[in-house]
């Protein structure tokens, strides 16, 4: 009976880097839900806690008023129309209430 070809049998090495191949693999995996479950769970720890309340005044021009709010990420978005027609965008943190910017769209301007 002639002896088995080396071609039949897998390398040493290469079973070797199989299975570091399957531990990275597996490694990769739990740092990636990990770090997925850090994400979400500081994100909603940064908010105030259930039932802490806030009062925050930003103050509008005279005879201003707001004509929608929405979602802008993890920001809010205020639209506000002054009476002399210039539209206005007012950044709010909705954590603390807080203007974190305006960007005003004043008619007419150019593009």
């Amino acid at each position: 009976m002639a002896p088995p070809s080396s071609q039949a049998y897998a390398p040493l090495w290469l079973k070797v880097l199989v299975v570091v191949m399957g531990l990275l693999i597996v490694v990769g995996f739990i740092v990636v839900a990990s770090e997925i479950a850090r994400r979400m769970s500081s994100a909603s720890s940064g908010a105030a806690p259930s039932g802490a309340a806030f009062s925050v005044r930003i103050a509008l021009p005279s005879g201003s008023q707001v004509v929608s709010v929405g979602p802008a990420g993890d920001r809010v978005a205020v639209h506000v129309k002054a009476a002399d027609g210039r539209s206005s965008l007012y950044i709010v943190d909705p954590r603390s209430g807080a203007l974190l910017g305006t960007v005003d769209f004043p008619p007419g301007a150019a593009r």
